[in-house]
């Protein structure tokens, strides 16, 4: 590495402070490991508070475990005598633990207050989708073709740290749709953890649209697969999954059915895209349709006068009106969420008494 002038050295496998120290002093440059690189990919793309806390809290959670070794290493030649330094290290460890706890409760308060907007957003009956998968799957490319906007995407691992979502337009169905962070393969709990907030967009999702580079070899796409999978399955507690299989427009037909035959079983409710050609969109949106919690079907009918008007118009923001028809009652054909289909039935019983 010295005759190549490297000025860094990446290493694939997890590598202790010790090796990271000796193998640097053989190299003369700077050593580090995948989990490294992921955070100095991590810190260049954190834009916001949160996400720069998230990138500090999973830095610092690293580095707990080897804080007595790092202070060793670099204090090596100044120590008086055996384990002279253990004070000094001491110091040092409590230091990083007291910043992670403060780090810990301001992200803490930032959790309470997403779980109180995905209350309120079920409660105004909004569906809360999410993308999740492995980095670089065309994620952001496909948010960008479903909802006909633009968020960063790029050929590059983790572009999307901070969630983004926007209105899901289901004919008739409400539904938020949400792009964030993407999978890697052994992802380490310290870095999940201190991106526990972020993935909880996923976690807690009432569907999640696991997005998968179609045109990669079948043994890479059944490892992501996997990847994905470990990372989701402990957590989710049965939410729905469709499988989104994109980048369709580098397969030919015959291809992308030899692919499936490989990958198939690993890839429930299987839907086919392009999301460069905005191709599939139709099919992506009515198989999330199916997948949607359930609602309730109802006919009734309301008072032909202002305040039956005025029911038909919020029934119109909360549900889907399939027919009305205007005679001396005004009669509706009516699909919503079980909550706002006991409120008709209460409104009916009002008006009977």
């Amino acid at each position: 590495m010295r005759m190549k002038r490297a000025s860094k050295v990446i290493f694939y496998n997890r590598l202790s402070t010790i090796q990271l120290f000796n193998i640097s002093e053989i190299c003369g440059c700077q050593i580090i490991d995948k989990f490294q690189l992921i955070l100095e990919i991590f810190a260049k793309r954190a834009t916001t508070r949160r996400s720069k806390l998230q990138v500090e809290l999973a830095r610092l959670r690293y580095e707990v475990p080897r804080a007595r070794a790092i202070v060793s290493l670099v204090k090596k030649e100044e120590r008086a005598g055996f384990m002279g330094l253990g004070d000094y290290e001491d110091a040092y460890e409590q230091d990083l633990k007291k910043r992670i706890s403060r780090i810990e409760n301001e992200l803490e308060s930032a959790e309470k207050d997403d779980e109180s907007l995905r209350a309120f957003r079920h409660r105004k009956g909004f569906s809360l989708v999410s993308f999740a998968g492995y980095t670089n799957a065309g994620k952001s490319t496909l948010f960008n073709a479903i909802v006909d906007e633009s968020v960063e995407a790029q050929d590059k691992l983790f572009t999307t740290l901070v969630p983004t979502t926007r209105a899901l337009d289901l004919g008739g169905r409400k539904a938020l749709l949400t792009d964030t962070v993407g999978f890697i393969e052994e992802l380490p709990h310290w870095l999940v953890d201190a991106f526990k907030s972020t993935l909880d967009e996923i976690f807690l999702s009432d569907l999640i649209l696991l997005v998968v580079d179609v045109s990669e070899k079948p043994e890479t796409i059944l490892q992501k697969l996997s990847t994905s999978h470990d990372t989701l399955w402990d957590r989710i507690q049965g939410v729905p999954v469709i499988t989104v299989l994109n980048k369709t427009d580098l397969l030919e037909a015959s291809e992308l059915e030899a692919a499936m035959e490989e990958i198939g079983y690993m890839a429930p409710n299987p839907v086919f895209v392009s999301a460069k050609e905005k191709l599939g969109m139709k099919e992506l949106k009515a198989e999330i349709i199916k997948h949607l919690p359930a609602w309730s079907s109802y006919s009734f009918t309301l008072p032909n006068s202002e305040k039956g008007m005025s029911v038909l118009s919020w029934l119109y923001d909360e549900g889907i009106v399939h027919r009305v028809d205007y005679g001396e009652r005004i009669s509706v054909d009516y699909e919503a969420r079980t909550e706002i289909i006991n409120r008709i039935k209460a409104l009916e019983l009002n008006q009977g008494e």
